[in-house]
């Protein structure tokens, strides 16, 4: 936690939600952190209604799993633009809303992790001296794990 400097955003992207929380040189702050609604799964669910409106066709699952996880599926071209077009703007949305959290990527670093990090470093436009990912899919549990830690050991100080 002490090698995180100044302001920094963490942002975890799991499959349900997306979890937010602000750091100030290394220390959380409790009243700016969010939970929204806002997983991969939505996006997942985007790509699968996309294609059933355009070509009538249900997209097996693990096509949008390759697709979500590589980039890349092996498709036709007009399925594999519709599914990245779904993409890009979800990640969008993602953007949107850490910016409705006061995210500035002039003042403050930005750490994507979880399963939904390799989507936004594929789909999204982002500054990339001041953005990191973190494609440990444990990553949010070990910093809870360590967060719980600390704040036993300070309870046990007193």
């Amino acid at each position: 936690m002490k090698d995180f400097k100044g302001m920094n955003l963490l942002v975890d992207i799991g499959n349900g939600t997306m979890n937010v929380m602000y750091l100030n040189s290394g220390r959380p702050i409790e009243s700016k952190s969010w939970t929204e609604k806002l997983g991969v799964n939505q996006c997942f669910i985007r790509i699968q209604n996309r294609i059933m409106d355009r070509t009538g066709t249900k997209l097996p699952d693990e096509i949008i799993n390759d697709f979500l996880r590589y980039g890349d599926a092996d498709v036709s071209e007009s399925y594999l633009s519709a599914m990245k077009q779904v993409a890009e703007q979800y990640v969008q949305e993602l953007f949107q809303k850490l910016r409705d959290y006061e995210y500035n990527e002039d003042l403050m670093k930005l750490y994507v992790m979880g399963g939904g990090a390799r989507m936004v470093e594929m789909f999204g436009k982002y500054n990339t001296d001041r953005t990191t990912f973190n494609h440990d899919i444990c990553a949010n549990a070990k910093g809870y794990e360590y967060f719980c830690y600390m704040m036993l050991r300070q309870k046990n100080r007193k």
